[in-house]
């Protein structure tokens, strides 16, 4: 079995290294802190008893918050407006508030491990080429998006479709139709397991089991994902929004979760309701492994605008901050049931990609040895490494082009960048104009004098900082294979 990577020891570390006293109130203050992100009228009470001067111990009891959590110090962890209370009470430190800031610091550098970990290294050199570029285009396309997606290599969708219908859904996952059963695909699923390492090579522990599907719509899935922990070295993370539809499948995949420790798994709350019975029927401890997102019209939290969310405005949802897709792959989208590889990226969602991220190509396959030739073929295909003639010279559609006397800038909502040589003016117009081949700049620059090897080289350094448009359904960077990508 491979062994662990930085991402999944950094976050063994995270709880190896405090006593079980501390994981112990950690857990708790985590239940208090759902409480209040997913209960409105919790916020409104504790807020009103804050101002008022009074207990907050008898509210936080009322609510299932264990008397080890002091609420005053958990203030400074809310909205401004709680944070502001805190400080009229006189104190001067939050010790509780400390401790689970500093556990929060520790999770949020330990997903930044994760991204870190989706490198192939010498592996598989065309995939990590790529997926920089496309993790350097997402950072300057998705706004806040950007910073919570660390690029995963591969997920691999265990049954059609999904029985939840969450009306949010920021992919459009389709209806349910079935599940994919472990013991008749066990040496299919294995192999494939084994493609999956032998093309991605560390990278494919960043992968996991769920997609536009739920985890519980499949009763064998703990087989699955053992499978993937023995092939990997990795237990993949596991989100779900029907924790309690099978709750023996569920205690197996915390089991898992306490056996291996790898990554934090997550339920999807949809309303209160469910999020009471969710801590009536697991304890604080229970769930310390599993982070709960708030999905409820009452959270604190925002959905993304992306799939079916997009309809938010008529659902009378509040504006939301610029949360774009929660498509987070950069490689392949893997349905087992339906024998289909797709190479996916994320990308914001709109009219032409609603659920947030492309898809560059497909291909199906039926046994293991289909498989790995199926993710070759569409890295063959897809996964463009240089600028060729006939590529369409155009730069990412979000990027405004503001041309100057010796280049021209990029403007984007992440930032500016900002070219120049001495026929940076004539490229920026070029560029904006969006319809030429690669060739014909070349040629039109190589008339006006320019030195062909610098034009190649600047033309290479944007387009390994994602500066190009490589949207399969747009002019741009498409490699040989366009008329296949533009179908796609």
């Amino acid at each position: 079995m491979p062994q662990p990577t930085a991402a999944a020891l950094a976050y063994r570390r995270i709880f190896d290294s405090r006593s079980a006293e501390e994981i112990h109130l950690l857990a708790r203050i985590k239940r208090f802190l759902e409480v209040w992100s997913g209960d409105g009228e919790f916020r409104t009470r504790l807020r009103e008893a804050a101002e008022a001067g009074g207990p907050l111990d008898a509210l936080c009891a009322e609510h299932g918050i264990d008397s080890a959590v002091d609420p005053v110090d958990m203030l400074p962890l809310l909205d401004p407006e709680h944070a502001a209370l805190a400080l009229r009470t006189g104190r001067t430190a939050f010790p509780q508030a400390e401790l689970w800031q500093r556990y929060i610091n520790e999770m949020l550098r330990q997903r930044d491990l994760i991204r870190e970990s989706g490198w192939s290294g010498a592996q598989n050199p065309r995939f990590d080429h790529w997926r920089r570029r496309q993790i350097a285009r997402c950072n300057g396309e998705l706004g806040a998006s950007a910073r919570s997606i660390v690029h995963p290599a591969i997920a691999f969708e265990l049954s059609e479709g999904c029985s939840v219908g969450c009306w949010f859904c920021g992919i459009s996952a389709a209806k349910f139709r079935g599940h994919f059963p472990y013991a008749p695909n066990q040496a299919l699923w294995r192999g494939v397991l084994q493609a999956t390492v032998e093309f991605f090579g560390p990278a494919a522990a960043t992968g996991f089991c769920y997609w536009a599907t739920d985890p519980a719509d499949n009763p064998d899935y703990p087989d699955f994902i053992e499978d993937f922990y023995h092939a990997t070295g990795a237990l993949p993370q596991t989100t779900t929004a029907a924790p309690l539809k099978n709750v023996a499948l569920t205690r197996r995949v915390l089991a898992l979760h306490g056996r291996y420790r790898t990554v934090t798994n997550r339920f999807s709350i949809l309303n209160r309701k469910l999020m009471r019975r969710v801590h009536d029927t697991f304890t604080a401890d229970e769930l310390m492994g599993v982070e709960l997102v708030i999905q409820s019209r009452e959270s604190v939290l925002h959905k993304a605008k992306a799939g079916r969310a997009r309809s938010r405005d008529a659902a009378g949802e509040p504006a939301p901050v610029d949360h774009s897709t929660i498509a987070c792959v950069t490689g392949f989208l893997v349905n087992m049931p339906l024998g289909r590889v797709q190479l996916v990226t994320p990308t914001r969602a709109g009219e032409t990609w609603p659920d947030g991220y492309w898809v560059l190509g497909e291909r199906r396959f039926e046994d293991a040895a289909g498989f790995a030739a199926a993710l070759q073929d569409l890295a063959d295909a897809h996964m463009t490494q240089d600028i060729g003639p006939r590529d369409v010279l155009a730069a990412r559609p979000d990027l405004h082009i503001e041309l100057l006397e010796d280049g021209f800038e990029l403007v984007g909502s992440a930032g500016t960048r900002c070219v120049t040589a001495s026929f940076g003016r004539q490229l920026g117009e070029l560029l904006a104009a969006g319809s030429l081949p690669v060739g014909a700049v070349h040629a039109e620059l190589g008339r006006a004098g320019a030195n062909p090897f610098e034009v190649a080289r600047l033309l290479d350094e944007m387009f390994a900082a994602g500066l190009l448009c490589e949207d399969p359904r747009r002019p741009g960077i498409h490699g040989a294979h366009a008329p296949e990508r533009a179908a796609a």
